[in-house]
Order: C-alpha cells, then structure tokens, then sequence
C-alpha cells in the first residue's frame, strides 16, 4: 500500500476507519495525543492538508480560486489506498479541518458514520450583513499584504490572543510565516464553498460540535448557525479557545473519546 505524501496511518489494521484533519497553520501531528488514546480501537489516518507539513504545496493553484475541491481528491485517494471506501468512517475536523470534514459528512463521496468538528470554520454560511462575516473578511483580507509575517502574526493572534505570535520560538513563526500563502488559499475555500447553511440539513450522522469558551465570533456564529440545521448533533462548550485542540487537548481529547466510545454501533464498528 503507498499513501500519499503527508498520510500519516497509526492506530490498529482491521480496526473501523478514522480521519483526522487538522485546522489552518498546522498539520496532522495536532492530533498526536488523540491518536494514542484512540489507536487501540481504530485505524487511523492523520492527514498533513495541502500545504502544511509534508504534503505537496499549492503554489500552482491561484488563491483566490482555491477551494475544498482542490482539497478533496487526495484525501479521497488516501482512503482508497486504505480500501476503506465501503466501511463507515468516523470523522474528526478542527477549524479549517472541520470545514472539511462537514462537507465529506454531506456529499458521502465515502460513507462517514459519525462526525466530530471543534469550531468548523465554514464562513460560507454567514449572511454578507451579519458582523461575524465582517470581521473574518477583515482578518482574510490582510492574509494579502506583501509582509508574510505580518500577515501571519494578525492570523494567529487572531485566533489565540494578541502577542501570541511573538512569543513564539524563532523556528515555530519561520515555519507559520512560510504557510502564509496556505492560509489565504484556505480562506478562499472556506468563503467560496458552495454549499448553502440549508444543505447541511442533509448531513444526517450523529456529529458532536465542540466549541471554546474563549474563541471568535467569527466562530461562534458559524457554530450556532450549523446547530440550527443539523438534524442530529450536540453541542459542548469547553473552558478554552478556538485552538484548543492544540492548546487543551486534555479538554477537547476526552469530549471526542466519550462520543465515539458512546456512539459505537453496528454500522460503525464492526
């Protein structure tokens, strides 16, 4: 079996399916504390998305046309490589990631069986008048500025809190600033979506929707708009902010353990 460059395979071989798909500014080493509490009880694949750790880059695609389209097809022929496409999949997104991830649970190019997002980032649901939108085309429009790192310091801080950028190791914002370009590509894909708030009616499996105390209204708006169309989800709010699957995975790692141990059935763990 070849994976494709950045799919990472961990946990049991014969084991129910489980994706990770990590958040903008990251890659698939977030999830590295999950995978060991989970790997004993599924087969697991961590996805690097485009751009970010050891996937391909996105240099070929224009920013403004990037979409989760472009996205899609590596992470579909990861699972083919798997031989996974007739197994349900338990799903697991943050951020950009959970994006994602919704759109997999909608359209099922795969059959998913169960999702788990923390603050899916899916800005395509927002009204142009609501000041939720306003406030993360501002924070997306500066992702444009000729200084990458500035445009990456206001990213991050955005998302954490003013002065977190700087207070980062040398290294660590070398390598976020290198991702600048990622970052506006994301944003085109989470803004461009085509999907209506009244499409995800149709995503019909069980989904936990995990959301931070201390996060953005950018965020909490998405997150409120999504719990008022699907049709089977639960919501838990934890004491920590959007990137808390980063920051506070000793709160988000144990929320997303009980629902999946909670929610094994028939379907999904054979």
């Amino acid at each position: 079996m070849t994976l494709p460059a950045g799919v990472h395979r961990f946990g049991a071989v014969g084991k129910p399916p489980l994706l990770l798909l990590h958040s903008s500014q990251s890659n698939s080493g977030q999830w590295r504390g999950l995978i060991q509490q989970l790997g004993a009880h599924f087969d697991i694949l961590a996805i690097d998305l485009l751009g970010y750790g050891k996937a391909p880059a996105t240099d070929d695609i224009e920013a403004e046309a990037f979409r989760f389209d472009d996205e899609l097809p590596r992470v579909l022929e990861a699972i083919a490589a798997m031989q996974w496409q007739q197994q349900p999949i338990t799903l697991v997104g943050h951020s950009y990631g959970g994006a994602l991830a919704l759109k997999l649970a909608l359209e099922q190019p795969v059959p998913v069986c169960e999702l788990i997002v923390f603050e899916p980032v899916a800005f395509h649901v927002l009204e142009a008048n609501e000041p939720a939108r306003a406030e993360i085309e501002r924070i997306a429009a500066q992702m444009y500025q000729e200084d990458a790192e500035a445009a990456t310091r206001g990213f991050v801080d955005y998302w954490n809190q003013p002065g977190f950028f700087d207070a980062l190791p040398e290294r660590i914002r070398a390598g976020m600033t290198a991702q600048a370009a990622k970052v506006t590509r994301d944003f085109a894909a989470l803004m461009g979506e085509p999907h209506k708030l009244s499409d995800y009616r149709n995503v019909t499996v069980p989904v936990l929707l995990l959301q931070g105390k201390h996060t953005q209204e950018s965020a909490r708006c998405v997150a409120h708009h999504l719990l008022q169309v699907l049709p089977d989800a639960q919501s838990e709010t934890l004491d920590c902010g959007h990137m808390g699957p980063v920051t506070h995975p000793q709160l988000v790692n144990p929320a997303i353990v009980d629902f999946v141990t909670r929610h094994r059935d028939a379907e999904c763990l054979v």
